[in-house]
């Protein structure tokens, strides 16, 4: 474990959703106002972020769902308010995937190294019909644009020591989540993979799937990763914490993570 490492939540706006888009097959027709977290991972040799949330509320209610975001949950207030970064002081950026709410702020960080699965960025330059909306070119920078660097990963790999990325594909087919080496145990920053520990406790997929079968074995991954789970839309997730304890029920045998 690494003493030095700590991990931060940050809400960055809200959306309304039929929370079945959160648990897959469960609460049909039942509205609910969930939150979209970006992550800083404080004390490593550089200074991470773990997804970028929103960009335009105004843009995601016209085109996606109603969405909010006071002005203290922008990302860049955020940043320093919760960890006293700028955005220019950020040296690198994960996004789990390159859905619109996870890489909204990506033009934020224009010093940044931004670091996502190859298999991701192949699929979001063409991605199936009913998921095209959620994947957005000017956001992600598919242009060879001078501030964005970014580096594409194969499988799990080492981003800085105490850091690494697991994929976690079944949202989306690059999925990646974010695992941590804290004092406490290894803090899993999920993203999408799932919404809510509802996801992970009860073994049930996220409500938007592109691959089931592969949803339920990153799942079953995360149970045998994480001892904190920040999900990427729980509201049970305190900001400015690390996330939820993942329950003894719900924890199988640590597996180490490899690829």
């Amino acid at each position: 474990m690494n003493a030095r490492l700590k991990v931060v939540a940050m809400p960055t706006g809200w959306l309304t959703v039929d929370r079945s888009s959160q648990v897959y097959g469960r609460y049909f027709g039942q509205s609910i106002k969930v939150p979209v977290w970006s992550t800083a991972i404080v004390g490593a040799q550089k200074k991470i972020v773990v997804d970028t949330g929103i960009h335009d509320p105004g843009w995601v209610s016209d085109f996606v769902c109603p969405c909010d975001q006071a002005p203290e949950e922008k990302l860049e207030r955020a940043l320093k308010q919760y960890v006293g970064w700028s955005a220019d002081e950020v040296d690198i950026v994960i996004n789990t995937h390159l859905h619109y709410d996870h890489s909204g702020g990506n033009t934020l960080f224009k010093n940044a190294r931004f670091i996502v699965q190859a298999k991701e960025w192949e699929y979001a330059g063409q991605p199936l019909p009913t998921q095209a909306t959620y994947y957005q070119e000017f956001l992600i920078g598919r242009e060879p644009l001078a501030y964005f660097r970014w580096q594409f990963v194969h499988g799990v790999a080492d981003i800085v020591p105490g850091v690494r990325v697991v994929p976690t594909p079944g949202h989306t087919p690059g999925h990646q989540s974010v695992a941590v080496d804290t004092e406490d145990g290894v803090v899993l920053i999920a993203g999408d993979c799932a919404n809510c520990m509802e996801n992970i406790v009860d073994l049930v997929p996220v409500g938007i799937v592109h691959e089931t079968l592969a949803e339920m074995g990153s799942l079953t991954r995360i149970r045998q990763i994480a001892d904190f789970v920040i999900p990427g839309h729980d509201p049970n997730v305190v900001p400015g914490s690390a996330g939820i304890a993942l329950p003894a029920s719900a924890r199988l045998p640590h597996v180490p993570v490899s690829g």
